[in-house]
C-alpha cells in the first residue's frame, strides 16, 4: 500500500513540474533549435575543413585514403539510429506530455534492450564479414597490414556503437521541452572526440592510437551525460523498469521505415567507396571522398530550415492545422532553393581555390567531379528539408521503399556505366535520383492535400 501511494505521489509530483514547465512561442522555439543546429552543423563543417589537411599532413595522403576506407561504415552507423531511436523518443516525448511517465519508463527501457541487440548483432555480421571476406578487403590497402586492418576496424566500430548509445540518450533531453540541449549534446559527443583524433595524429601517434583515443573521449562524454540526464529527468526510475512484449513490438513497427533510410545511405556511401577503390587507388579514394565532403556541406546547413521545425509540423498535424503545415513547407521549400542558389555561387567562385588550399595540393581537383558533386548536393539538400514533413509524422514507410529502390538503381548503374564515364557517374546519378525523390515528396504532399480538400467538402 504504501508503495502504491509513494508511487501515485511521484507521479502527481512529476505532472505538476511538467506543467509548470515554461511555454514559449513556437518561432522562438524553432529559432532555438535551428541556432543549436547551426552552431552544431557549423563546428561539424569546420572540423571537416580541418580534418582533411591535418590528417593528410600527419599521415600521408595514402593513410588518409585508408583510413577513409576503414572508417566508411563505422562513420554512418555515428549518424544514423536504424529507427529505434526516432521512434523510442518520438514515442517517450509523446507519453510525457500526456503525464504518462510509467509508460515513458517502459518504451526507454525496451528501446535499450532493443538497441542492446541491434549493437550485438552488428558486432557479430562485422565478426562474419570480416572472416569470409577479411582477406579480399585487406587486399585494397597498400600501407596498413591485414593486422592494423582488424584492429583499427574493431575500435572504429566499437566507436560508432558508444555513439549510437549516446544518441539514444541525449534525446531524452527533448521531454524536458529542451530540443535545443539534445542537439548541443550530439554535437559534443561528434566534434569533441574528432578534435581529439586529430591532436594526437598531429602528435605523431599512429592511426590505432588515434582512433582508441576517440573512442576513450566518447566513453567519457557518455558518462557524463548520463550523469546530467539522471539528476534532471525524474521519471527514470529503477523501480518502474519493465519489459513488454508489446512494447517492443510498437517499437520495431515503427523503426522498420525509420531504419531503411540510413541502411540505404550507408549502403550507398560504402558500396561507392569499395567500386572507386576497386577500380582506383587510396589517393583517388582521398580524392573522391574529400570533394563529396565539401560539397555535402551544402545539405548540412540548408537542411536546417526543415529539420528545425520537427516538433512543430508534428504537432500542427496532431491538431489538424493543415494550412500552418502547408504554409511551413512553402516556407523551407523557398528558403532551400535560395540558400542552395547561394551556396552554389559561393562554391563556384572560390571552390576551387578553396580545395587546393584545404588540401594543400596533396589531392587532384577534378572540375567534371566537382559540378556533378554540386549538383548531387543541392539535389540532397531539397529532399532532406521535405522528408521531415513524412518523417516527423512517421508517414516514412512509403518513401523509405522509394528511397531504398533509387539507392540500389544508383548502384547497379553506377557499376555498369563506370567503365564508360569514369566516377564522375556515381554522383550523377545521385543527383537524378535527388531531383526523384523531391518529386516523390511533393507530389506526396499535393495528393494529401487534395484528400484534406475532399474530405473537407463532405463534411
Amino acid at each position: 500500500m504504501t508503495s502504491r501511494l509513494s508511487h501515485r505521489h511521484v507521479l502527481s509530483s512529476l505532472r505538476t513540474s511538467r506543467d509548470e514547465m515554461p511555454t514559449t512561442t513556437a518561432r522562438a522555439r524553432i529559432l532555438r533549435v535551428a541556432g543549436s543546429m547551426l552552431v552544431s552543423n557549423g563546428l561539424t563543417v569546420g572540423l571537416q575543413i580541418a580534418m582533411v589537411p591535418t590528417l593528410i599532413w600527419a599521415w600521408g595522403a595514402t593513410l588518409y585514403g585508408e583510413w577513409l576506407i576503414l572508417y566508411t561504415i563505422p562513420g554512418y552507423l555515428t549518424l544514423s539510429d536504424f529507427g529505434i531511436i526516432a521512434t523510442a523518443n518520438n514515442r517517450i516525448d509523446a507519453q510525457c506530455a500526456r503525464g504518462q511517465f510509467g509508460a515513458a519508463n517502459r518504451t526507454y527501457f525496451n528501446s535499450v534492450l532493443l538497441l542492446a541487440g541491434l549493437l550485438a548483432a552488428i558486432a557479430a555480421s562485422a565478426v562474419a564479414v570480416g572472416a569470409t571476406l577479411g582477406e579480399q578487403f585487406t587486399a585494397l590497402f597498400v600501407t596498413l597490414t591485414p593486422m592494423d586492418v582488424a584492429v583499427v576496424a574493431a575500435v572504429l566500430f566499437a566507436d560508432s556503437m558508444v555513439l549510437l548509445v549516446f544518441n539514444h540518450h541525449s534525446a531524452l533531453y527533448r521531454t524536458l521541452g529542451r530540443f535545443n540541449w539534445t542537439v548541443n549534446w550530439q554535437a559534443v559527443g561528434r566534434v569533441v572526440p574528432i578534435i581529439a583524433l586529430i591532436v594526437v595524429a598531429l602528435s605523431g601517434a599512429d592511426i590505432f592510437i588515434a582512433a582508441l583515443v576517440m573512442l576513450g573521449f566518447r566513453c567519457v562524454l557518455l558518462g557524463a551525460m548520463a550523469i546530467d540526464l539522471w539528476g534532471r529527468i525524474k521519471w527514470l526510475r529503477r523501480d518502474w523498469m519493465r519489459s513488454s512484449r508489446l512494447e517492443t513490438v510498437r517499437l520495431v513497427r515503427g523503426a522498420l521505415g525509420f531504419m531503411t533510410l540510413p541502411l540505404s545511405n550507408m549502403l550507398y556511401l560504402h558500396v561507392t567507396t569499395l567500386i572507386v577503390a576497386a577500380v582506383s587507388s587510396p589517393i583517388a579514394v582521398a580524392a573522391f571522398a574529400t570533394l563529396r565532403t565539401f560539397t555535402r556541406m551544402i545539405p548540412q546547413i540548408v537542411s536546417i530550415s526543415g529539420r528545425a521545425r520537427w516538433s512543430e509540423i508534428a504537432q500542427a498535424e496532431a491538431r489538424g492545422e493543415h494550412d500552418a503545415v502547408r504554409a511551413m513547407r512553402s516556407l523551407v521549400l523557398r528558403h532551400t532553393l535560395g540558400l542552395s542558389a547561394l551556396a552554389v555561387a559561393g562554391y563556384l567562385t572560390f571552390g576551387e581555390v578553396f580545395y587546393g588550399l584545404w588540401t594543400g595540393g596533396n589531392l587532384p581537383f577534378d572540375r567534371l567531379l566537382f559540378w556533378a558533386f554540386l549538383a548531387n548536393a543541392v539535389a540532397i539538400a531539397l529532399y532532406t528539408a521535405l522528408e521531415v514533413f513524412l518523417l516527423s509524422v512517421n508517414r516514412v514507410g512509403k518513401y523509405a521503399t522509394v528511397f531504398l529502390i533509387l539507392t540500389v538503381t544508383q548502384l547497379v548503374a553506377g557499376w555498369l556505366l563506370i567503365p564508360h564515364f569514369g566516377l564522375t557517374i556515381f554522383p550523377i546519378l545521385g543527383a537524378l535520383a535527388g531531383v526523384l525523390i523531391s518529386g516523390y515528396l511533393i507530389t506526396d504532399s499535393l495528393l494529401r492535400r487534395s484528400g484534406e480538400v475532399k474530405r473537407g467538402s463532405h463534411d
